[in-house]
């Protein structure tokens, strides 16, 4: 499926929240590990945190083409596990380093895709995308606007 700018403005907007609920998410888990007793509002806060990233995640993984994807079902899978911040308090050193170094590995790729959409915004699409937006032939030899470089020179 191709990509059209408003998709990408679209999906760009929605990463970046996305993102930014993601490092929110370490902060829990951090509180969590820290041995602070956990109250019924930070429990709370943190079910409405999970909730959301699973809603906005639904939202833009069905327009994320192969090369956009970031673990999404990874992180949910993780988010499922980690049930409650009582549990994360319960886990073990080990337990908690992979945790972390898990949600590590997602935020690398999901920053990652957010520059790449960054990127499309500034007007550059792969060349499959740009073939089918300018409806040009963006073949082998040819340059920005469909032109061999060339005839560009």
């Amino acid at each position: 499926m191709a990509l059209n700018p408003q998709d990408v403005d679209e999906m760009h907007e929605t990463t970046k929240k996305l993102l930014e609920l993601w490092m929110r998410t370490k902060l829990v888990f951090l509180k969590a590990f820290s041995g602070e007793p956990i109250t019924q509002e930070h429990e709370n806060a943190y079910l409405q945190l999970k909730s959301e990233i699973s809603r906005l995640y639904r939202v833009i993984s069905d327009k994320l083409t192969p090369g956009l994807m970031f673990d999404g079902d990874k992180m949910l899978e993780m988010l499922k596990n980690a049930v409650t911040m009582e549990h994360l308090q319960r886990q073990s050193p080990a337990e908690r380093s992979n945790l972390i170094s898990a949600w590590h590995r997602i935020y690398i790729r999901m920053t990652r895709t957010l520059g790449a959409l960054e990127v499309m915004q500034s007007g550059y699409y792969p060349h499959l995308h740009r073939a089918l937006l300018t409806g040009k032939g963006a073949g082998k030899g040819k340059g920005r606007w469909g032109r061999s470089a060339k005839k560009a020179a």
